[in-house]
């Protein structure tokens, strides 16, 4: 694995945790819970592939408080 594609693996990771904290200040539950599922899919992703991000490989979050997901 080149260090390019780690690096790319690891923005992306930055980029949709990005997203769901935004997600999450705006109140938007919705968006929150879509954001979660992509930033676990980019940590899944890094699993898969070697790369370390420093975050937890458990779901990224879980719906906010009140609100049920879908």
């Amino acid at each position: 694995m080149s260090e390019a594609f780690a690096a790319a693996i690891r923005r992306r990771v930055d980029e949709a945790a990005g997203a769901l904290r935004a997600a999450e200040e705006d109140g938007d539950a919705d968006a929150a819970l879509a954001a979660a599922g992509g930033l676990d899919e980019v940590l899944r992703m890094a699993r898969a592939h070697g790369v370390h991000t420093g975050r937890s490989p458990g779901p990224a979050r879980e719906a906010p408080a009140g609100r049920e997901s879908p």
